[in-house]
């Protein structure tokens, strides 16, 4: 399945599980995959590792499923507690933690919002 396929499929889940706008889930699940890029190389680890797996499973193959194993009154707050949980920031050069939706004004679909301090 291709990373459009993903996403697509992805923020369908989101949007139905927490009663979310298209545009709140693309957010995330463009985050997701933000997260295999520059600025995030060590977040996910060496392919293959045992941090890569979990990542894989939590962040890519059960993403819903652990948003919903998190504490929070929004989607966002599900996120950010997930990515405490699993040391994210600290790997990271760039923000992993999502904006409140309300201060989100984003031009461009790729900017989900993010910074490196917990909001």
């Amino acid at each position: 399945m291709g990373a459009s396929d993903w996403a697509g499929r992805m923020c369908m889940r989101l949007e139905e599980e927490f009663d979310i706008s298209e545009d709140r889930a693309l957010r995330i699940t463009t985050l997701v995959r933000l997260l295999r890029g520059e600025g995030y190389e060590g977040v996910f680890g060496e392919y293959g590792s045992e941090r890569h797996q979990k990542l894989q499973e939590q962040l890519i193959d059960e993403l819903d499923k652990s948003l919903l194993e998190q504490s929070g009154n929004t989607i966002e707050e599900r996120w950010n507690n997930l990515m405490d949980e699993l040391d994210c920031q600290s790997r990271a050069d760039n923000g992993v933690y999502l904006i409140p939706w309300s201060e989100h004004e984003a031009d461009d679909w790729q900017n989900p919002g993010v910074t490196s301090s917990r909001p």
